[in-house]
């Protein structure tokens, strides 16, 4: 594919980035000369120094041809002109990173007279196809994470038929074993084994180690009784902490407040905290900005469920994190800027650290898809993915036994959905046509992936 990506600040290297390491032919538009320079020198795409929302400069891109644009600059507006330019100019598709979640709604425009035929706006009709906001989606991860049995990530497929679920191992159940000794209480697969930064496809007799990310694969039935191995189920929260009153604290609070959860909010900036109050009517607002411990202590931190620190200031958001555990709180998530940050973080304490950058890239990735897939989930900071593949009666995997495959190295099936049933992989399965294939590979090896789904 084509692609032009709009905006060389955090959002948009990484989405170069990670399109590029997908073998994508990229092209970056980016009007500072220092940050298009930096493009340049670390990564393998196209630049081009100029302002996107002047014709002159997407056509210089060559937008002309483009599959996809994706205006990722730091204002809505700009990403929104520059989309609605490209369809114009021959883009195929395009999504615009926008904060304001009123720009991706519809409008309903009234008639001259109450009996007329009301016209709709729609997001398509101004030039964008998808609209991505890092910020409501790390809001939505969150309370997501929250209403769960377990601290941990998790993705779903095939209709959520199938769960990926990551688990850290920190139990003796686990720790110390090799996989193939784990006594797991449901079946599943290990599809992918984090240890460090390091995350790749395990072997059968590889050693599971304290703090390792295990990401397994299983029916969704079947996926807490999983967990259940690695930690102790959790109730659903009653009561959270969230720190910070920005646009990820604020939705965070206001969708656990409708599940009726007591939040309270801590605000460093008075106006900030006044208008959340207004149009938060449940949650208690408080008017604090360093995370000290007589603060957290003073409002309950200990007794809270959970604590999640969201401010635009990662560093801030990882002491809050550390200092409500040194509190008492069960569990902690916090937001991060850069993906590279999620190991450090967990690994000094935090239960779940996130970074929008890296859900705006699965929301990305998910659009781009091609070969026969229709879902995908990033795995560790972008090395890994996780795809569904729909089956095709032409596809070249199609009547094959799995173990007859000249199967990539660094890739596994998860799991086979066929029907209703949901079946592990073995080696005389044969993958039918129809069948949903989920299939955990690394960045590199997706391409080699792809072809099997491919039709002949």
């Amino acid at each position: 594919m084509y692609i032009v990506i709009v905006g060389a600040g955090a959002a948009g290297f990484y989405v170069a980035q990670l399109l590029s390491r997908e073998k994508q032919e990229i092209v970056v538009i980016e009007q500072d000369e220092e940050a298009a320079e930096q493009v340049r020198r670390e990564l393998d795409v196209g630049v081009v120094v100029g302002n996107a929302a002047i014709p002159r400069i997407l056509w210089q891109a060559e937008v002309q041809r483009a599959d996809l644009v994706v205006a990722v600059t730091g204002v809505d507006e700009s990403n929104m002109i520059t989309c609605f330019m490209a369809k114009e100019l021959g883009a195929k598709k395009t999504i615009a990173r926008v904060r304001n979640p009123e720009y991706s709604g519809y409008l309903l425009v009234g008639g001259k007279s109450p009996y007329a035929t009301r016209k709709v706006v729609r997001p398509r009709s101004l030039g964008v196809d998808l609209f991505v906001n890092p910020e409501i989606e790390a809001a939505r991860e969150i309370v997501s994470i929250l209403s769960g049995l377990y601290v941990t990530p998790m993705e779903e497929f095939a209709d959520g038929r199938v769960q990926l679920r990551e688990f850290k191992a920190d139990s003796a159940a686990v720790v110390g074993k090799r996989l193939s000794e784990i006594p797991f209480p449901r079946p599943c697969t290990v599809v992918m084994q984090g240890h460090g930064d390091v995350i790749g496809v395990p072997a059968p007799d590889a050693m599971v180690t304290k703090g390792d990310r295990l990401y397994l694969v299983a029916s969704r039935k079947d996926m807490d009784q999983l967990g259940a191995i690695f930690e102790v189920p959790r109730r659903s929260p009653r009561t959270v902490v969230v720190f910070g009153g920005g646009t990820i604290g604020f939705h965070v609070a206001e969708s656990l407040e409708k599940r009726g959860v007591q939040v309270k909010l801590i605000e460093k900036n008075v106006a900030r905290s006044q208008e959340i109050s207004s149009r938060l009517k449940r949650t208690v607002v408080i008017h604090g900005g360093r995370p000290d411990r007589e603060l957290l202590a003073d409002e309950g931190v200990a007794n809270a469920d959970a604590f999640v620190a969201t401010t635009g200031d990662e560093s801030l958001n990882i002491l809050a994190g550390l200092v409500a555990k040194d509190v008492g709180v069960s569990r902690n998530i916090v937001v991060v800027d850069e993906p590279e940050y999620i190991p450090l973080a967990e690994a000094v304490g935090v239960d779940v650290a996130m970074s929008p950058l890296l859900l705006c890239g699965s929301r990305i990735a998910h659009y781009i898809l091609h070969g026969g897939a229709v879902a995908v989930a990033l795995l560790g900071k972008e090395d890994a993915q996780v795809i569904e593949f729909v089956v095709g009666a032409n596809a070249r995997i199609s009547k094959q036994a799995i173990g007859e495959l000249e199967w990539p190295r660094h890739a596994v099936i998860g799991a086979i959905v066929r029907g209703d049933a949901v079946m592990l992989p073995a080696r005389t399965t044969t993958i039918e046509p129809g069948d949903t294939v989920i299939v955990a590979a690394l960045i590199d090896e997706i391409p080699n992936v792809e072809r099997l789904f491919k039709s002949l």
